[in-house]
């Protein structure tokens, strides 16, 4: 059986494609800055390799039984690649998976991601067959926090010392967006 096409999303000022390796540069400029992504959960990218790595993780996932769906967020008004956001660790026979995302700084405070995760968390509940989406957010990072309480999301928990990065172990807040709780 062949791989469907990967699901190009729009949104008013986004197109939402598949990350690919051009994206690459835009990428390390979102990944290398420690301070901006100190609570994503993983080391900054250190060269371009670390973020084709990255893609091509990305890529490949998309193909798996259990896919990893990560959109490139590209700004309709220049084509410029302003972050990223997916659905990964997918588990079919209980309908759920995990939401990830992040921005370029100069892209933030503007309302582009909660405008790209409404149309994907809209496609995962509909086209995705979803009944729940979890994702792991760092008690730190309000502004990540505030996104997902827009959304709907709930905190469910506390989950201590779960996440290494930085040779770091850090607390994550559980949070949960069950399908008829959405309200896109």
């Amino acid at each position: 059986m062949q791989q469907p096409a990967f699901p190009e999303l729009e949104t008013p000022r986004l197109r939402l494609i598949e990350l690919d390796h051009q994206h690459a540069p835009a990428l390390l400029a979102i990944h290398q800055d420690a301070h901006h992504m100190r609570h994503w959960g993983a080391n900054p990218f250190a060269n371009m390799s670390a973020a084709h790595e990255f893609i091509s993780a990305c890529r490949a996932g998309w193909k798996l039984q259990t896919p990893v769906m990560r959109w490139a967020l590209q700004h309709w008004a220049d084509g410029e690649i302003l972050g990223t956001c997916g659905l990964f660790n997918w588990d079919q026979r209980w309908q759920k998976c995990f939401l990830g995302y992040e921005l370029n700084p100069s892209a933030q405070r503007q309302g582009l991601m909660r405008e790209a995760l409404k149309k994907i968390l809209t496609w995962g509940f509909a086209r995705g067959q979803l009944h729940r989406v979890e994702a792991l957010v760092h008690p730190d990072n309000q502004a990540s926090l505030g996104l997902a309480a827009q959304l709907g999301f709930q905190v469910e928990g506390r989950l201590r010392e779960v996440a290494l990065w930085n040779e770091t172990r850090h607390d994550m807040l559980q949070l949960g967006l069950l399908q008829p709780e959405w309200q896109p």
